[in-house]
């Protein structure tokens, strides 16, 4: 199978000043037709540095896809690296130059000069139409192995990179196999301890492979498949999937995408609930998730940020008896938000969460990072969670509130589950 690099080309990248989506894109967009990506490089707007990564690239590659730097402007530099790299010449287009002016004239504008030299391409390349703007790319072959340059935004590059540059791969390299990834998203469980569960699968699997990715308040298992086609990739992954889900059980919320609060809302969907919230140390960050699906307003009521004592007294009627004796970041009061957040808005279902998030406020007895999360549902359920989270305040909260959410969604696909062995 052949293999590719990609080089994004643009010194505001260097800088930090633009964050590479394009990387990505192309990856991902390779991935499915079956190309491996080895070896993703960074250049500024400099010829030579350009000539000299397109050229340690084709020494190592089949493939190298250049994104950005095919500008009017004398910084957009690419063309000039490629065919400084690859011994040939810039030749100009008089078609292009002709619908550059047709483009140009039908806002009512009059090409400037330099725009001309976005018609400029090496000798014998094969041009790629750009349908939504005025750099159109280029495929050149040098020898068996292609060079395909794309312009940088990224609305012009990914239409051509799925319409002009996958069907000229696909024909110059007869490629036959594809490359399927399906990730599994896990939560309220370590890497490590992921890894002590399915790493005898890590080492031995070749196709599928596995990757085990840490993000903030998640793990995720990512299967990557070879095959002939999509559906028997996706039968590969279909195999190793469920050896996994086999070991790791229901801290695998996800296998389409979806995050867990769109997994919440699909049983709370399912079972005809509809959902509050109570929130002290996250500050609203549950009811953001929840509100960030689409449709959320056909079972999210509402939530309170009860972040001091008399708000959670006044707000959701929690005793102030019960904060004295107990402390506000307590099991007891935790299960008494949600029990109040259910009641104050007459929801089938609540979470609610108190901790301590940092960097100050702990003591011995109760550190930074201690949070209570609680559920309080239709079906008499009313449970509480001691967790004790690492890291700064922003990923104490986020971890608090995925915890939350993984709750609410255990709580619901039970009393579901329940029902349907009533049945």
């Amino acid at each position: 199978m052949p293999s590719a690099e990609i080089i994004t080309v643009g010194t505001e990248l260097l800088l930090g000043q633009l964050v590479d989506t394009n990387t990505a894109t192309i990856a991902a967009c390779l991935a499915e037709i079956g190309i491996d990506v080895f070896r993703e490089t960074s250049v500024g707007d400099n010829e030579s540095r350009i000539a000299q990564a397109v050229t340690e690239a084709l020494a190592r590659a089949d493939v190298v896809i250049c994104a950005g730097g095919l500008g009017p402007t004398v910084d957009d530099l690419t063309r000039e690296g490629i065919v400084a790299s690859v011994g040939t010449e810039l030749v100009l287009d008089p078609e292009v130059v002709f619908d550059l002016r047709a483009f140009f004239a039908s806002f009512g504008r009059q090409m400037s000069p330099n725009n001309a030299r976005q018609a400029m391409f090496p000798k014998g390349a094969k041009i790629l139409e750009n349908p939504k703007g005025t750099a159109p790319g280029f495929a050149l072959a040098v020898g068996d192995k292609l060079v395909i340059a794309l312009p940088g935004p990224p609305r012009e590059m990914e239409p051509m990179l799925r319409e002009h540059v996958v069907p000229l791969l696909r024909e110059t390299f007869a490629l036959g196999q594809t490359i399927a990834t399906r990730v599994l998203r896990t939560t309220g469980v370590s890497e490590s301890e992921i890894d002590a569960k399915i790493g005898d699968l890590f080492r031995a699997s070749v196709n599928p492979s596995i990757a085990v990715l840490a993000h903030a308040g998640e793990v995720h298992v990512k299967i990557t498949a070879k095959a002939s086609s999509r559906e028997a990739a996706a039968a590969l992954i279909d195999q190793l999937e469920a050896e996994i889900r086999r070991r790791l059980g229901d801290c695998i919320f996800s296998a389409d995408g979806s995050s867990l609060a769109a997994v919440l809302g699909g049983e709370l969907r399912a079972r005809g609930w509809t959902i509050a919230t109570a929130e002290s140390c996250t500050g609203g960050l549950i009811g953001s998730m929840i509100t960030a699906v689409p449709g959320s307003s056909e079972y999210y009521r509402g939530g309170v940020i009860a972040y001091s004592n008399e708000a959670k007294t006044a707000l959701l009627d929690v005793a102030a008896a019960t904060i004295e004796l107990h402390g506000a970041v307590s099991e007891e009061v935790a299960s008494a938000m949600a029990l109040g957040a259910k009641a104050a808005f007459g929801a089938r279902v609540a979470l609610a969460v108190t901790g301590i998030a940092g960097p100050t406020g702990g003591n011995e007895q109760k550190p930074v990072g201690l949070v209570y999360i609680a559920v309080a549902s239709e079906d008499g359920r009313l449970e509480a969670r001691r967790l004790h989270l690492s890291g700064d305040r922003e990923t104490v909260a986020r971890r608090a509130a995925l915890a939350a959410l993984m709750l609410g969604w255990r709580a619901s696909r039970a009393a579901r589950e329940d029902v349907a062995a009533d049945l």
